[in-house]
């Protein structure tokens, strides 16, 4: 139930939405767009700085034939399908759970890795003080610090998977120094409130920070004059593309008999369940297969196939840069004690007075190393953002083209790192290696979508009755990891894990205690959550 106070709030916010649409076509396209489905992702996409020499397994499948049938039909490739994929997989192979190998079918509609996961920035690094209080404020405290400890599970988490998979140095999975730099004194002071509010309820996850203030220490970061005051703690990186895919061919290695990845193979539309076994029909342009349980792993796309996610996760375009360093970034102060940080730091730039406007950088680590299929990284920088710059929401919100990019916000990013760095006397600017655009989901009430998609928001039968099947999975059904927000690499791999944990049917006992319950699908949520909800929160209302 809905509180009156936050019903009326939506209520003048859709009066008002309708009546701007009127006045301003923009605003009417923009909402049109947002109601529509996404469709299957678009052929040929601009080309990602982190595909540009494909994996071996880039068109795997693209193709073979389609079997009739699979226990389990995964629809996408990222770093969601891909955890469900490994958790399951290795989980039946250690314990057997239906007597027989579990058949594990993945659907990709373009190139393997081909979507968010592919195109982001590589952080492992989740926003922390800055989401807490809001967090706190809406859901609790005791909430509010799983949500954290969920997101900062992830670096530990991918750096031992990437271990386990023989993937470290080929995936560039490392521990960075995470920084904030701020360039408005209100923001900043503001952030500094946000901060000790979160080491007062958090102080073990806290303990890391620091802050750096004062034009000597900011000169030794290498950061211009601007720059009002900085926090770090510790954060993660990771090169996605060469993980995801890395795992992924390790599966089909090991599992050779049990485990399809068909590329370029799109799910256009499902039906069922029409049988008394609870099978669905997955149409794709290579024919027809049936399965119990559909997971849906797309992300921005995950409305198209479920329709009732229209307006719940929203899809919105980003841009991201691979940019080389200018000489000498990276190395450290000349002037001071150096400190060499080439592929040691990461960044999130706050340009102005709101927390909702910022960039983004990680660096790729100069490889030593010459062991691996993959040509050797050279430094370069990854840098994205802009996204709330020059009223960009209006053309960028609900665009899922990822052919192109705004180019008012590339231009942005292909010269605001000489407003961000000082390298000594040197004033000259990075070379851009290649501009990108990438879709990424955001969640109305800014929460991850995860779990059984009732049939009420799939418009379609349900056989779920509560029991396990005779496969000794969970009851057949449809299944969801979705709507990250812009933060996915803090949380898709463990939504993935979990949501594999449910599909076999073991949510119980308290094994995923560590997922936070406010990002469960229930018809409830579902109900309740509305777009005005999302307006309000980038308004302050």
């Amino acid at each position: 139930m809905i509180p009156w106070p936050r019903r009326l709030r939506n209520i003048i916010i859709r009066a008002l939405i309708r009546a701007i649409s009127l006045l301003c076509p923009p605003v009417h396209t923009l909402f049109s767009r947002i109601r529509s489905s996404p469709g299957v992702p678009i052929k040929d996409p601009s080309t990602s700085y982190w595909t540009l020499c494909p994996s071996p397994i880039s068109r795997h499948g693209a193709d073979g034939d389609l079997p009739k049938y699979a226990d389990i039909v995964v629809i996408g490739s990222g770093i969601t399908g891909t955890s469900f994929a490994r958790a399951i997989l290795d989980y039946d192979a250690l314990h057997g759970v239906t007597g027989k190998p579990l058949c594990v079918l993945m659907l990709e509609a373009r190139d393997v890795c081909s979507g968010a996961t592919g195109r982001n920035g590589g952080h492992i690094t989740p926003m922390l003080y800055r989401d807490y209080t809001e967090l706190k404020a809406v859901h609790g405290i005791d909430m509010a610090r799983k949500i954290i400890r969920f997101r900062l599970s992830h670096f530990q988490e991918l750096l031992s998977v990437a271990t386990e998979e023989n993937l470290l140095e080929e995936s560039q999975c490392r521990e960075v120094e995470a920084l904030d730099a701020f360039y408005e004194p209100s923001l900043y002071n503001e952030a500094k409130g946000k901060l000790e509010t979160y080491k007062k309820d958090l102080p073990e996850e806290s303990s890391r920070y620091q802050i750096y203030e004062g034009s000597d220490e900011i000169k030794n970061l290498q950061l211009s004059r601007l720059t009002v005051g900085c926090m770090s703690t510790r954060g993660g990186a990771v090169h996605p593309y060469h993980l995801v895919t890395g795992i992924l061919a390790r599966l089909l290695r090991v599992y050779p008999s049990n485990f399809y990845l068909f590329s370029h193979t799109p799910c256009t539309s499902i039906s069922g369940p029409e049988s008394a076994e609870g099978l669905y029909s997955l149409e794709t342009p290579k024919g027809t297969i049936q399965t119990p349980h559909v997971v849906h792993a797309t992300n921005a796309w995950a409305s198209h196939l479920i329709p009732g996610m229209r307006e719940k996760i929203i899809p919105a375009r980003g841009v991201m840069t691979a940019q080389g360093p200018r000489p000498g970034l990276g190395e450290g102060s000349k002037k001071k004690r150096p400190t060499a940080w080439t592929g040691q730091r990461s960044f999130v730039f706050y340009p102005s007075n709101s927390f909702d406007v910022y960039d983004y950088l990680t660096q790729q680590p100069a490889a030593d190393s010459a062991v691996s299929i993959y040509p050797k990284s050279a430094g370069e920088l990854m840098f994205g953002g802009g996204f709330g710059r020059d009223n960009g929401f209006l053309t960028e919100v609900g665009n899922v083209d990822d052919r192109g990019w705004n180019s008012r916000t590339a231009s942005y990013l292909q010269g605001a790192l000489s407003d961000y760095f000082k390298v000594d006397d040197n004033d000259s600017k990075e070379e851009v290696k290649a501009t990108w655009g990438g879709i990424l989901g955001i969640s109305v009430d800014q929460q991850p979508w995860v779990g059984r998609i009732p049939a009420t928001i799939t418009s379609r039968g349900s056989v779920f009755g509560g029991a396990p099947t005779a496969t000794n999975l969970a009851a057949p059904g449809e299944w969801m990891a979705a709507g990250y927000t812009g933060e996915g690499m803090v949380h898709a791999w463990q939504s993935g894990k979990a949501l594999a944990y449910m599909v076999l049917g073991i949510d119980e006992g308290g094994i995923l205690d560590w997922l936070p319950e406010v990002f469960r699908i229930s018809e409830e949520r579902w109900k309740e959550v509305e777009i005005e909800d999302l307006i309000a929160s980038f308004l302050n209302l």
